[in-house]
C-alpha cells in the first residue's frame, strides 16, 4: 500500500464527522471499504440500544489457515474534532490547533485496512479474519459493551487504540467506577428568609475542598470532574450533582476509594444539615495480559523483525480491549504513533502510521503460521 494512499485514508476519514453516537457517515465509509475487500459485512443494532445514529461495523473474512483473530478499532472521537484542518511538516500530520486530529482512533483504523490491502495483495494464507470498528468507544466503551459476542469466534484481540510511538503494547488497563454525588439542601427565598435555606453549593464545597484525587498511587486515580447546581441567585440552591470518577488496575483499591468518598461526604457534612447521597456505577473491569503471553510475544516478534524496538506498559485509561477480556477474548492495546490525543496538541507519526500498516499484515501472518 503506497505512503500516499496510507496518508490521504488518514485525511480522507479525519475529515468525517464521526462524533460518539453521531458515527453513520464513518460507518457507511468503513462498510464499504471492508465489502471491497471480500469482507461479509454487517452492522449491528446498538446504535439503537444506546441512542446513536450508527453501531458497530462487523467484517468478517474466510481464512483458510489457523485460527480466527480480531482486530479492531473505534470509529468515534472525543469532541472538537469536526472540520479538521491538517497540516503535514516535519514528518508529522497535526491538525492547524483549533481542533483535534482524531488519530485516536482513525489511525488505528487507517492500520487495519492498509493491512488487509496488503494482504489481499499478496495472497498470502490467513485464518478467519474479524474486524470490528466500534462506536461510541470514548463515551465509557458502549460499542463493545453491547456488543453480540456470540458471533465473534476469535479468542485472541488486537485492539489499534493506544497512545504512543510504534512498538508501545499496552497489556493492562484499569477498572472504572462512576460516582454520582447528590447533594441537598433546602430552598428558600435569598432576599427575604435566606436562613431558611440549606445552600447545596456551599455544601458541596465542603466535600470538595479536601477531596482526595488525582494520582492515589501508581495504579490507582481518581477525578471529581463535573458539579451542576443552582438556577438562580434569588432562590438559596438546594440540590447540586457532582459527577467522580475512580480508576485502579487493583479493584480492592478501587472499591477502597469508593467506600473512602462515601465516607468523606458524610463526614464533609456532619454538623450540617445538608446531606449527600452516592450512587455508584461499576464501567468496566480490569484486566492485564502477562507479558509472556503468545499474544504479546508474537507482536514483540512481529515489531522486532521490523527494526522496531517492543515497549510494554500497563495503561491507565481503559477500552474496547477491557470490554474483550471481561468477555473471554484475550485482547492488548497496540500503539499506532499518535500522541497528545483528547488534545489540539495531537499529532501522527506519519513514519508510525506506515510501520503501522505493514505490522497489521505481519501479525495476520505471524498469527496464521502459529
Amino acid at each position: 500500500m503506497g505512503n500516499n494512499r496510507i496518508i490521504d485514508e488518514f485525511i480522507e476519514l479525519t475529515s468525517i464527522s464521526s462524533p460518539s453516537f453521531g458515527e453513520r457517515q464513518m460507518a457507511d465509509v468503513l462498510k464499504e471499504k471492508l465489502a471491497a475487500l471480500g469482507f461479509d459485512v454487517h452492522e449491528d443494532n446498538v446504535g439503537e440500544i444506546i441512542g446513536g445514529n450508527a453501531g458497530n461495523v462487523i467484517g468478517m473474512l474466510k481464512g483458510t489457515k489457523g485460527k480466527p483473530l480480531l482486530l479492531c478499532a473505534h470509529m468515534d472521537r472525543v469532541a472538537n474534532g469536526d472540520g479538521i484542518k491538517h497540516v503535514i511538516k516535519d514528518g508529522k500530520i497535526t491538525s492547524d490547533g483549533s481542533t483535534i486530529l482524531a488519530a485516536d482512533d482513525v489511525s488505528g483504523i487507517v492500520a487495519i485496512l492498509g493491512g488487509l490491502r496488503l494482504l489481499k495483495e499478496s495472497g498470502r494464507a490467513h485464518g478467519d479474519l474479524e474486524v470490528v470498528f466500534t462506536v461510541s468507544e470514548e463515551k465509557l466503551t458502549q460499542g463493545s459493551k453491547n456488543l453480540d459476542y456470540s458471533k465473534i469466534r476469535a479468542k485472541h484481540a488486537y485492539c489499534l487504540d493506544s497512545a504512543g510511538r510504534m512498538g508501545r503494547i499496552v497489556n493492562g488497563a484499569p477498572s472504572k467506577a462512576l460516582l454520582y454525588v447528590d447533594v441537598f439542601g433546602k430552598s428558600a427565598h435569598a432576599g427575604q428568609a435566606p436562613e431558611n435555606g440549606i445552600n447545596a453549593i456551599k455544601a458541596a464545597g465542603k466535600i470538595l475542598a479536601d477531596v482526595q484525587d488525582g494520582r492515589l498511587d501508581f495504579e490507582t486515580t481518581a477525578n471529581w470532574g463535573t458539579i451542576k447546581g443552582g438556577t438562580t441567585t434569588n432562590v438559596v440552591c438546594d440540590h447540586v450533582e457532582i459527577l467522580a470518577e475512580a480508576r485502579s488496575r487493583d479493584p480492592k483499591k478501587l472499591d477502597a476509594y469508593i467506600e473512602y468518598a462515601q465516607k468523606h461526604c458524610a463526614d464533609a457534612l456532619a454538623g450540617t444539615d445538608a446531606h449527600a447521597d452516592v450512587r455508584v456505577e461499576y464501567i468496566y473491569d480490569a484486566f492485564v495480559v502477562p507479558e509472556e503471553d503468545e499474544l504479546i510475544t508474537m507482536l514483540c516478534d512481529v515489531l522486532k523483525k521490523s527494526g522496531i524496538t517492543p515497549q510494554i506498559a500497563l495503561g491507565g485509561g481503559g477500552m474496547d480491549a477491557n470490554r474483550f477480556n471481561n468477555k473471554g477474548i484475550k485482547s492488548i492495546g497496540v500503539a499506532t504513533g499518535y500522541m497528545h490525543n483528547h488534545t489540539t496538541h495531537e499529532e501522527l507519526y506519519i513514519e508510525d502510521l506506515k510501520q503501522s500498516v505493514k505490522m497489521v499484515y505481519d501479525l495476520i501472518c505471524a498469527y496464521a503460521e502459529k
